[in-house]
């Protein structure tokens, strides 16, 4: 062998080596809630999430590799809270205020109260919730207002779990075993619209909005790297007609135009 063709080769080699370090693969982890995060498996349309999918496209144009996975929202936060995730998709700073964040936001989060079609109440203050049950999911994070009432009376805040929590809030709603439940705007409208189950229901009200994050893992040193590259890549997004594009899918709007 030439002292040519070793050079050559120790560069193709050094290539390759660099190609694979620079693509690397981040792990994203989060709850089904769509249209923020959707579970494609159980999509007919194949549909991620516009979140995963803004997410994908930014890191990806970083040579970056993206693996989505659901769990359910508690162990979602704990394997990024431990590093073994890299992000927590579709999160308030509520949910997790020890993560790194961006400072660019990924849509937002409003608290809304729904009923049985109907049921005349409606949400006017916190106060409009004394003596009612209410249907809440293990481990969000609701407005700092709702969150202490929910802790005041817990005997009447009905906890659902697993992979599938607004649709056992949804059961639980139908069998009265709870008057209210409380959820994303988009995600409920998402999920019953496709049951065609809408007319089931009605808004009672809302609280203010809250922003919504790909959180960073505070136990992986290159969280404000990442963070940096989502803002910058959002931005990229908005610029060039992408981010519409995505959201279109959705039927959605850019939520900060």
């Amino acid at each position: 062998m030439t002292r040519t063709t070793k050079t050559l080769r120790f560069i193709f080699l050094t290539l390759i080596i660099c190609s694979n370090v620079h693509a690397e693969t981040l792990l994203l982890k989060s709850d089904k809630w769509c249209p923020y995060v959707c579970n494609p498996n159980f999509s007919q349309s194949k549909q991620k999430g516009y979140a995963v999918e803004v997410a994908k496209v930014i890191f990806e144009r970083k040579g970056h590799n993206i693996d989505f996975q659901i769990d359910n929202w508690t162990n979602s936060i704990d394997s990024v809270r431990m590093g073994i995730a890299v992000g927590l998709v579709a999160t308030t700073k509520s949910d997790a205020p020890d993560f790194i964040y961006p400072k660019t936001s990924i849509g937002f989060n409003h608290d809304c109260f729904y009923v049985r079609a109907h049921d005349p109440w409606e949400f006017i203050n916190i106060g409009s919730l004394k003596k009612k049950k209410i249907g809440i999911i293990e481990s969000y994070a609701y407005s700092p207002e709702l969150m202490s009432f929910i802790n005041e009376n817990r005997q009447n805040a009905i906890k659902s779990y697993g992979d599938n929590p607004l649709q056992l809030n949804l059961k639980n709603l139908d069998d009265k075993k709870i008057d209210i439940l409380i959820e994303n705007p988009s995600v409920f409208n998402y999920y019953t619209e496709g049951k065609k189950i809408r007319d089931h229901y009605e808004e009672a009200g809302c609280t203010s909005a809250d922003p919504l994050y790909i959180g960073f893992s505070p136990k992986n040193p290159r969280s404000k790297e990442f963070a940096k590259i989502l803002d910058l890549g959002i931005e990229e997004l908005r610029k060039d007609g992408t981010l519409g594009k995505i959201l279109q899918k959705y039927s959605l709007k850019d939520w900060s135009p």
